[in-house]
């Protein structure tokens, strides 16, 4: 054990005061609503993305991206992105973006845009393996295998933000996979997939999402862990360098082509 001043039983501690955990961004919360109300139109998404410069940027800009746009005919208006894109993407882009500028990590904005472009990109091409590996949705639903790639970092953020606010700037901000896994049970005595899982819970998510999440680095784990995990490592080794998630549709679509994804860990 690396002398750190942690241990598991304080590091669990401090996890568990509810009343100093991150909250969910309100923007994601009102998001979520849209996605989940079958009477809710893109109207009603277009109000909540229209009283957000940032988010409204984004989707311009992904709306007039080459994955979207490739007569290269480009849209100023948020409506007509909107519906360029559809429903579903910008929704996907939206919630990105909250979690993005509603979640304060301690650290660079570059970091920052760096942790959700990947966490986006492993959200993406979690829903792809869902689709192609449970097209009627009998294991989980498409929608949770982005919501669940997604989120997958988040232990980060709760170890980052309430037990260690150097997290980011120590090497544990910088690792991947197993020698991030490693680092943190050495300096923390638990890992960020088991510090998710406590957040998850904490904000009442899906159960299914808290324990995929709780153990994606499992080989032996749950479908929807499963998922995640081959997105991540995909992520990891194949697109590391898209830093931008504006151009992450464009990045993944090449990816796909060029290095098709093993399924053979997958069922």
């Amino acid at each position: 054990m690396i002398e750190s001043g942690f241990d598991r039983e304080s590091t669990l501690a401090l996890l568990s005061l509810c009343s100093e955990l991150p909250s969910l961004p309100d923007r994601f919360l009102k998001i979520q609503k849209v996605i989940q109300d079958s009477d809710s139109d893109v109207q009603d998404l277009a109000e909540i993305i229209r009283s957000d410069q940032a988010t409204s940027t984004m989707i311009l800009k992904v709306a007039n991206s080459v994955a979207f746009n490739p007569a290269n005919i480009p849209v100023g208006e948020l409506s007509k992105a909107i519906t360029r894109l559809g429903s579903r993407e910008t929704a996907h882009i939206a919630t990105t973006m909250s979690l993005m500028y509603g979640i304060c990590l301690p650290t660079g904005m570059a970091n920052i845009r760096a942790f959700w472009t990947h966490a986006f990109g492993v959200a993406m091409l979690s829903e792809h393996l869902a689709k192609q590996f449970d097209p009627n949705q009998e294991n989980c639903s498409h929608e949770l295998a982005f919501m669940t790639g997604l989120l997958h970092d988040i232990g980060r953020v709760a170890l980052g933000l309430r037990v260690d606010l150097s997290y980011f700037e120590r090497e544990t901000g910088h690792l991947y996979g197993d020698d991030l896994i490693q680092a943190e049970e050495d300096y923390y005595g638990i890992n960020h997939n088991e510090a998710g899982m406590h957040l998850l819970r904490m904000w009442n998510l899906p159960e299914d999402m808290c324990l995929a999440i709780g153990e994606s680095h499992k080989p032996e784990s749950l479908f929807l862990a499963k998922l995640c995990n081959t997105a991540k490592k995909y992520v990891q080794t194949h697109l590391s360098e898209c830093a931008a998630l504006e151009c992450m549709y464009e990045k993944v679509t090449e990816s796909l082509v060029e290095n098709p994804i093993d399924l053979e860990p997958l069922p």
